[in-house]
């Protein structure tokens, strides 16, 4: 016995800590993946992924308690290794509603956050439409243009952060200062 455990160890560690070793070297080549690399759809479909198979272990939880008090009036406990417990048929029941239960709250938050979007950017196209026309110069046009990919959210953070940018010191400018002050 002893003597499976000692090579259980061994053949874990010579397969994983070379693994270890390899990815932490690599990692500073890795790509910085942003949710702005990705189109809308795919992190919308991302949620929804998230929140039905997140939300599956809790809704099985309190399903098997509704479950139970319904179908035989007292919790019974689904990990008992009790022939009493749930019969096959009682699990896949239990299974089938708490995977449509999750579905649905999935496609219920797809379906809340796609509404509010759609509100968000009609609402920025009425203010759009409403606001008097500006005349801007070449050097701020192009600033102010989009890129394809963008949407008017993104494209505002961009100039935000491109004005935050220019007001920010440069190393440049304090190294200048000091100059300036000592010479």
């Amino acid at each position: 016995m002893k003597r499976i455990s000692i090579f259980i160890f061994l053949f874990s560690l010579f397969i994983f800590l070379p693994q270890k070793l390899l990815a932490a070297s690599s990692s500073s080549s890795s790509t910085n993946y942003d949710d702005i690399n990705f189109p809308q759809w795919a992190r919308d479909l991302r949620r929804t992924e998230i929140i039905t198979f997140g939300s599956l272990p809790f809704v099985t939880l309190w399903t098997t308690l509704g479950y139970s008090l319904y179908e035989y009036g007292e919790f019974r406990n689904p990990l008992s290794k009790n022939t009493d417990s749930f019969t096959e048929g009682d699990v896949k029941k239990i299974i089938g509603i708490s995977a449509v239960t999750c579905l649905g709250l999935g496609l219920t938050d797809l379906t809340i956050n796609l509404i509010q979007r759609s509100r968000k950017e009609s609402l920025l196209k009425k203010q759009r439409e409403s606001q008097p026309f500006t005349v801007t110069g070449e050097k701020e046009m192009q600033k102010i243009r989009m890129k394809a990919e963008e949407t008017d959210e993104m494209a505002e953070e961009r100039i935000r952060r491109e004005k935050e940018m220019e007001k920010a010191e440069r190393p440049e400018d304090f190294i200048e200062g000091i100059e300036s002050v000592l010479f």
